[in-house]
């Protein structure tokens, strides 16, 4: 069951959010870190879904939450060189160790992309790390393309 979750279930995130947290870590610790205590992801988590077109959608199993997708409806202004639009975007998506491989993060994906089309959303974009060949691959399956590089290095 995917449903989606108020700002007073934040705590929900944070075990699912952790795996992801370590990864990114991991990776790129310049960028990521795992200093936070539980207490202050959840509260992270809470101010983000009660910003305004923030929401975050589970997927439990048994009652239990397996995996999240962190998402954002953009009302993007239009200006002198770019048209006015909405967007969906896709900011976190994680999946317990023990449900992957098993469809969670595709219904997420699908669950987020109906709930931007109802808000008027004509595309959705996500950001992803290169290294991250799971998530390369999944948002490939999810039919998503690269449409802008962004490369960085220390100074």
């Amino acid at each position: 069951m995917i449903r989606q979750i108020e700002a007073s279930e934040a705590a929900l995130l944070v075990p699912l959010n952790a795996v992801m947290q370590r990864l990114h870590a991991a990776a790129r610790p310049d960028v990521f870190h795992c200093d936070a205590s539980e207490a202050e992801v959840a509260e992270y988590f809470a101010e983000t879904l009660a910003r305004v077109g923030w929401f975050a959608l589970v997927a439990e199993v048994e009652g239990r939450a397996v995996g999240y997708a962190l998402c954002e409806v953009q009302r993007v202004e239009g200006n002198a060189m770019n048209r006015a639009r909405v967007r969906g975007f896709l900011h976190h998506i994680a999946v317990a160790e023990n449900a992957r491989r098993r469809g969670v993060a595709t219904g997420l994906i699908e669950a987020a992309k109906a709930r931007f089309r109802a808000e008027g959303a004509t595309v959705w974009a996500t950001t992803y790390w290169v290294w991250n060949e799971a998530s390369v691959a999944l948002m490939a399956k999810a039919g998503l393309t690269p449409a802008i590089t962004l490369s960085d290095a220390a100074l």
